[in-house]
């Protein structure tokens, strides 16, 4: 098991149970020596569609897609129009959850998950 399933435990996210036009946003993750940075895609979100929350060592992300029906003519077929993606992952004793920063650019959603002090490696010197 990496430290990244233990801290970070991604393998089996849990999925919300939400109606059929909800979709699962793609994920990355990286470990730095400081953090575990995701990359969440959500295309088509206008920044003030997302909420992140973090409560009880789960983090939960919901976003929404702006309804564009309308603004171009009468849709006549349509695969892209309103849809929401939800996802949620929970988070290992190593994460510091009151050091948090998300930044959202060009429909990534980047989340930095900052380790506690204890669990940063750290280097020893040798006398």
């Amino acid at each position: 098991m990496t430290r990244a399933e233990v801290e970070v435990k991604l393998a089996h996210p849990k999925e919300e149970a939400e109606p059929a036009r909800c979709r699962i946003p793609a994920a990355d993750v990286y470990e730095t020596a400081d953090a575990y940075v995701l990359l969440l895609d959500l295309p088509g979100v206008e920044k003030e569609g997302i909420s992140l929350t973090l409560e009880k060592g789960e983090m939960r992300l919901r976003a929404a897609v702006s309804e564009n029906a309308g603004t171009q003519g009468r849709l006549l077929y349509g695969e892209t129009r309103t849809a929401s993606f939800a996802r949620s992952f929970t988070l290992g004793e190593g994460i510091d959850t009151n050091s948090v920063d998300a930044q959202y650019d060009k429909g990534v959603l980047t989340v930095k998950l900052y380790k506690h002090e204890g669990v940063k490696p750290r280097e020893i010197s040798i006398n």
